[in-house]
């Protein structure tokens, strides 16, 4: 497992927390879930590329 540290302004940071608690998310699981996606959505992209040449 890695560990990722972020700088932010202050200002990012509430701004962030209000989307994350909208989600009834704390900030990390917020992060979290955007990583997620992303990954998932790199991977089928690359499934996609992938079946395209056969």
């Amino acid at each position: 497992m890695r560990e990722i540290n972020l700088k932010i302004t202050d200002k990012e940071y509430l701004d962030f927390l209000s989307i994350s608690l909208n989600d009834e998310l704390s900030v990390e699981d917020k992060l979290k879930q955007i990583i997620r996606y992303h990954v998932i959505v790199y991977r089928n992209q690359k499934k996609l590329k992938n079946s395209n040449l056969f």
